[in-house]
């Protein structure tokens, strides 16, 4: 079964650290499991985001999972992103900074 949201995308984000886009690629590793690399804007360009446990929903619409970021040491995010042929919607919970919304977002070619 072919794996949803592999590819490039962007969308955008406005919370008080950052503002603008932010991008992202999704693959599998030799095992078969999401990788998702992020790039952020902002305040946050230089944070690393780590991502694990992503999996599937029972939908073939999601992909949710859980990471971690450099910029809040020992705090655990949680997040989905939602795909709709070459469009999306995303949302990552972060502790302190809350519900980060992804709008706008897009395949990019």
């Amino acid at each position: 079964m072919a794996k949803i949201g592999i590819g490039s995308w962007a969308g955008n984000i406005n919370v008080r650290l950052a503002r603008g886009e932010v991008s992202f690629v999704i693959g599998e590793d030799e095992n078969g499991d999401y990788t998702i690399d992020v790039t952020l804007p902002g305040g946050l360009k230089t944070a690393k985001i780590d991502f694990m446990n992503l999996k599937e929903e029972e939908d073939g619409k999601t992909i949710s999972g859980e990471g971690k970021i450099s910029v809040l040491p020992g705090r655990k995010l949680t997040g989905s992103f939602t795909f709709e042929e070459d469009t999306f919607v995303g949302e990552i919970k972060a502790p302190i900074i809350g519900k980060i919304k992804i709008t706008d977002g897009h395949r990019i070619a």
